[in-house]
């Protein structure tokens, strides 16, 4: 999803994510993310064990975020890469979790042909009604148990 440099913070800092996450911002500023990106425990020791494994002098690390869990999680290491994304791609990425687009959605959308209209919307509410349809037929089709 987004990568993003980070660093330790003080042991005595109130939160128990020791990582400081950053973006890059305009004219090469770092905006921290750390309020906003906290990884689970056993994400951050992955992290942690990769980033021993790297020696890099630089610390990128790509993390992503699960809508439906509400978690962030730890990807991998970016060795390849010397700084943070942008705040602007950070942000876009973000903007579309929110969104919910999914991969059939945006494959859905991409494979409609030029000149035709999007229906995505409509196709997809048919699509639902169908669904419960099925659903009603399933159970009327089951007796009840005594």
């Amino acid at each position: 999803m987004a990568d993003g440099g980070y660093n330790h913070r003080r042991a005595d800092d109130d939160d128990d994510d020791p990582l400081t996450t950053g973006v890059m911002g305009n004219e090469q500023t770092s905006v921290d993310m750390s309020r906003y990106v906290k990884l689970p425990a056993s994400e951050r020791f992955r992290l942690e064990a990769d980033k021993l494994e790297t020696n890099a002098r630089i610390h990128i690390a790509e993390v992503g975020f699960d809508p439906l869990s509400g978690e962030w999680y730890y990807l991998t290491m970016r060795p390849d890469k010397v700084a943070p994304n942008h705040i602007s791609t950070v942000l876009g990425t973000l903007l579309e979790l929110s969104e919910s687009l999914t991969t059939e959605e945006l494959q859905y959308r991409m494979s409609i042909p030029p000149g035709q209209r999007d229906t995505y919307r409509k196709d997809l509410s048919g699509m639902m009604k169908q669904l419960l349809d099925h659903q009603k037929r399933k159970q009327q089709g089951q007796s009840p148990k005594r």
